[in-house]
């Protein structure tokens, strides 16, 4: 399962058209950036740069939640 933390951007909107398309389940978290959501502690533990969008694969490597942040890198 991948969590996406998200707002409704261009950038946003990529992603979530992208998972669509790929078929994969996920969990949207809304980002509030107009109130400053990316600035709060445990998002930016997701995103150090506390950019969105951002996924959490719950099923990363060796089972471990891995985090990628930014639409390109997505």
């Amino acid at each position: 399962m991948i969590d996406l933390y998200y707002w409704g951007t261009p950038n946003g909107h990529k992603i979530t058209i992208a998972l669509e398309e790929m078929g994969l389940d996920y969990t949207l978290y809304p980002i509030n950036i107009l109130e400053n959501d990316q600035f709060q502690p445990d998002f930016l533990t997701i995103s150090p740069n506390n950019k969105i969008p951002a996924i959490v694969d719950q099923d990363g490597p060796r089972g471990e939640p891995i985090s990628v942040f930014e639409s390109g890198a997505i």
